[in-house]
């Protein structure tokens, strides 16, 4: 089997993991941090384990502290975000973080953007309008507010990730999980969740295979399959991650979140598609997506 063969198997695997996450967050019954904060305490281990077995000793320096804060910020605003609003919404609004980092280049770093980068902005945004338009009246304006911040700590990754090591950036988001621990277990020793068999699969799935497995993954893809098709085939989980809640837990996101939806996946997706062949445009807005 070839290695692109085997990287792209890898990336479709992880996509896979990644979109299970909304499902069983609704389904474990406990405040949000406590789930990340468990969920946090599992990934990191496994994240250990792999990066021990791969003979990859984990470093600590400036850089992986800021990919920790960025994916702590990520994994706790994220959960929070799919327990107050649909899963869709969560999902597709934190998916926008790539053109929080078009904004970044634009206004921080002081770099042109292309027409085509320019005219990603609005089109996302009201896509990202619409699934606020679809929620009103329902009191999930205040997840999908949480969602955009989690979109916010996404792009924050994708910035602090570019030009580091492999080494660096497998190290920053293990201990990211951890500082997700550290900043979620107080919650679940404070509102003492019930350990229920549902609750405890739950947390065991999330932690084990949604993160620690899909991040474990996720390394093998992008060393061997194209940026390109690691970035197209990560769209397989703002689709998938509301289509596995409407089945498992009847949520339905409404019309206008799913015409948000489709809006803001299409655009990104493209962009991706056409940045990807073209390598000189920026390249902190070609990562490929790292969900929490």
């Amino acid at each position: 089997m070839k290695e692109t063969t085997k990287g792209t198997i890898a990336m479709i695997a992880t996509a896979l993991l990644w979109s299970i996450g909304g499902i069983f967050i609704k389904l474990v019954p406990w405040n949000p941090l406590a789930i990340a904060g468990l969920r946090g305490v599992i990934g990191g281990l496994v994240m250990y384990v792999y990066l021990r077995m791969r003979g990859i000793k984990p470093v600590f320096n400036k850089d992986t502290v800021k990919i920790a804060i960025a994916l702590a910020g990520v994994c706790s605003t994220f959960v929070a975000a799919n327990k107050l609003t649909t899963a869709a919404n969560a999902i597709v609004i934190q998916y926008c973080a790539p053109v929080y980092v078009l904004l970044y280049i634009a206004f921080v770093q002081k770099k042109k953007l292309r027409p085509l980068d320019i005219a990603v902005v609005p089109m996302t945004i009201l896509g990202v309008s619409l699934c606020f338009i679809g929620q009103m009246g329902n009191g999930h304006l205040v997840g999908d507010i949480i969602a955009v911040i989690s979109g916010v700590f996404f792009a924050a990754m994708f910035i602090f990730s570019e030009g580091v090591s492999d080494q660096t950036r497998a190290s920053g988001i293990m201990q990211g999980q951890f500082l997700t621990a550290i900043i979620g277990l107080p919650v679940l020793f404070a509102t003492r969740p019930a350990f229920t068999a549902q609750a405890i699969t739950g947390i065991l799935v999330l932690g084990i295979f949604q993160i620690g497995l899909a991040y474990v993954l996720y390394s093998i893809a992008i060393k061997r399959a194209p940026l390109l098709t690691c970035s197209l085939l990560a769209v397989l989980e703002p689709l998938l991650n509301p289509v596995w809640v409407f089945l498992f837990a009847g949520e339905n996101p409404g019309v206008w979140s799913l015409v948000g939806g489709v809006i803001v996946v299409v655009v990104i997706t493209l962009w991706y598609a056409y940045d990807a062949r073209h390598p000189q445009v920026q390249e902190q807005a070609q990562t490929a997506p790292e969900p929490a």
